[in-house]
């Protein structure tokens, strides 16, 4: 098939292809199982369709220079428009096989993503768009990364914001502005004492005692009292490092605050909107369309499993998991099974005999799943690790478990994946973020204002990752994040699943459309865990009865 590929690309169009473009191709047809006449038309359809991108229409336009060279990226994304009828129709007469399994888990439909994968895009206030950061991004990054973190961070919700039908903005009329809010910079209310502003930025402690507020002109100190003696409504959790927005009025240089609240969420169907050509979640475009791969959903009515705090030392958890597996194994396997840390009811210490009891715990479970080889063959299965389990005691995100810890279990199933925390979750249509920390509680005990009691806990959590964009919203020094991978821990934009992983109860809460999941522990609890079904976008909360 090379040989038919470098006779379409090369010969034919004047197109280089470098050798993973080239295996590329190549994998797509074998998978498909085309033939050569199939093959053919569709070569000639994505070479043509690359040409015309970049103003090559003719083979003597592109002999008077080197000829352009195919790249891999470019390249999927090529082909995925391409199956999608988006760029020159698709091929015709050729159809791209369903590789999928009887269950709708093929590994062409389920990806996992771990957080050194995410892409790292920057966003531009001034091309109003992302770009690659300045620097590879890398654990022992430069002291410019952590600088540019918070940046990123404002700049990211800032441009959300501005876009939110209640602001305008500075060019609109004095008429129309006093339909909609504006954005003052904190530089703008020097000598301004008694106005009324609204402020956009970050809860800082500058001062030891004192509360601030930062934006990329200045800083301004806080006055909460009037708020706190009028008893107005907190929705949110609020710590420092978290992006708020303030309404007041200035008095002898400090920022009386009348109102705060976290920043307006945004719907994920608008973001895609406003960049449709930016991958932000991570993983390769799909060889389908949309509606083939909702589809293939429609047409499966599993689910996927998610249990968090699953300890293998324990005798009852293993004959938990062994009436679990049973249920499933008389009915069709599920799409996938995510197991989320800690995987031992004691934290790890290295150097002690805690290894060698690891390592085979983990073994065990492995002989416990092959003993039902239905789900062994077809379920995914994958590994998120947990605070306390090896090597967890550092930044996030934190590796994943080390393959001696994992090689017996990895050889007993078919579809093992072991990453990092947090990792996301491609499967068909829906994004999912999975994030294993016990944020409720790190969260309330760094909490500069108490929440409204009115609302449950669970539902200000929520609110509060989702409006700020950011799985763990906490200063540097209570959880520190890799400088250059924060982009790994965003949530931007809202994800169809939200898992965060907490000891907390278990709880499931829809907020702008993103079904926000906790589990809860499944040993430390009475084995519970929450099933979700991609078709009907609902999660179902389950139990095991203690024996």
């Amino acid at each position: 098939m090379q040989s038919l590929i470098y006779k379409v690309f090369t010969r034919k169009y004047a197109l280089s292809l470098q050798a993973d473009a080239l295996e590329y191709l190549s994998g797509i047809i074998e998978q498909n199982g085309l033939s050569t006449a199939d093959a053919t038309r569709w070569l000639e359809t994505v070479a043509d369709t690359w040409s015309k991108r970049e103003g090559m229409y003719s083979l003597a336009a592109a002999a008077a220079a080197l000829r352009p060279l195919v790249q891999l990226e470019p390249l999927k994304e090529l082909v995925a428009a391409v199956a999608a009828g988006t760029e020159s129709g698709p091929a015709e007469g050729v159809v791209l096989a369903d590789s999928s399994n009887s269950n709708g888990s093929g590994s062409d439909l389920f990806s996992v993503i771990s957080a050194y994968d995410v892409p790292p895009w920057w966003y531009d206030p001034g091309k109003k768009g992302f770009v690659h950061p300045f620097e590879k991004a890398d654990i022992l990054s430069s002291a410019e990364a952590k600088a540019a973190l918070f940046r990123q961070r404002y700049d990211l919700i800032r441009q959300r914001v501005m876009r939110n039908e209640n602001f305008t903005p500075i060019s609109f009329s004095d008429q129309e502005k006093d339909r909609f809010y504006t954005l003052s910079s904190i530089d703008s209310l020097q000598g301004r004492d008694g106005e009324h502003f609204l402020l956009f930025g970050m809860l800082s402690q500058l001062e030891e005692g004192k509360l601030f507020l930062e934006d990329k002109a200045g800083s301004i100190e806080l006055d909460l009292s009037e708020m706190k003696s009028k008893h107005a409504s907190v929705n949110g959790l609020f710590t420092e490092s978290c992006f708020v927005l303030v309404d007041g009025y200035v008095e002898d240089a400090v920022f009386v605050v009348e109102e705060i609240g976290l920043p307006p969420p945004e719907a994920r169907d608008r973001t895609r909107a406003a960049f449709p050509n930016t991958n932000l979640f991570g993983g390769n475009a799909p060889l389908r369309t949309e509606a083939q791969l909702r589809e293939i959903e429609v047409s499966n009515d599993g689910g996927i499993i998610i249990l968090s705090d699953v300890w293998l030392d324990q005798p009852e958890t293993m004959a938990a998991l062994r009436t679990l597996f049973e249920g499933f194994s008389h009915t069709a396997p599920p799409i996938a099974f995510v197991f989320i840390g800690d995987f031992s009811s004691t934290p790890f210490v290295a150097g002690s005999g805690d290894t060698a009891k690891y390592r085979d715990n983990m073994a065990a479970l492995g002989q416990l799943i092959g003993s039902f080889p239905g789900i062994a063959r077809t379920s995914h299965f994958v590994f998120v690790p947990g605070i306390n389990d090896p090597w967890g005691q550092g930044a996030l995100p934190r590796p994943p478990l080390a393959e001696f810890f994992t090689r017996r279990l990895g050889s007993r199933l078919a579809r093992a994946t072991f990453t990092t925390n947090p990792c996301r979750i491609k499967y068909c249509t829906h994004e999912i973020i999975i994030f294993r920390e016990d944020l409720l509680k790190r969260i309330r005990r760094n909490s500069v204002l108490p929440p409204t009691e009115s609302t449950e806990i669970a539902k200000h959590l929520v609110r509060t990752v989702v409006d700020q964009g950011h799985l763990c919203p906490l200063p540097q020094r209570i959880r520190p994040v890799y400088w250059a991978y924060d982009h790994a821990m965003r949530v931007y934009p809202a994800p169809d699943v939200l898992v965060l992983a907490d000891r907390f109860g278990s709880y499931s809460v829809n907020y702008e459309g993103a079904q926000c999941i906790n589990p809860g522990p499944f040993s430390a609890g009475d084995f519970s865990f929450f099933m979700y079904y991609p078709v009907s976008r609902t999660a179902q909360y389950s139990r095991i009865p203690r024996q």
